[in-house]
């Protein structure tokens, strides 16, 4: 499964059956490092509730090396699942469980993006 980075609105785009689903990427600079979160937005990006997949510190100064780490990563996690030509809320859920597997394995660290911030995203 071919995933896309779609700059400069930092997205990424990935096909299952016959449509183009969509994950924003949103990067954060928390400090020395940057905090990346992935949120699957649907079909197109026009779900009607954007589901967050997963949150964590890729190791990196920078916001674009965190972007291009969301794509290995979300490639890896695609080409580990099986999703529904239609892809589903049990699929999603699927999906954000390997995710997280996949970047701990990768070295990176889970983090909560609400936890000691007072702005939000």
């Amino acid at each position: 499964m071919t995933v896309e980075l779609i700059r400069p609105a930092s997205y990424l785009t990935f096909t299952a059956g016959l449509f183009l689903h969509r994950v924003d990427i949103a990067t954060k600079d928390i400090g020395c490092t940057i905090g990346t979160k992935l949120t699957y937005t649907g079909v197109n990006g026009l779900g009607n509730r954007a589901v967050p997949l997963v949150a964590y510190r890729p190791g990196t100064r920078y916001h674009d090396r965190a972007e291009e780490c969301a794509v290995v990563h979300l490639t890896t996690a695609l080409a580990q699942v099986s999703l529904s030509t239609r892809v589903d809320a049990t699929d999603v859920a699927t999906l954000a469980l390997c995710l997280a597997e996949v970047v701990q394995e990768d070295g990176c660290r889970l983090w909560d993006p609400h936890a000691d911030e007072e702005d939000s995203w």
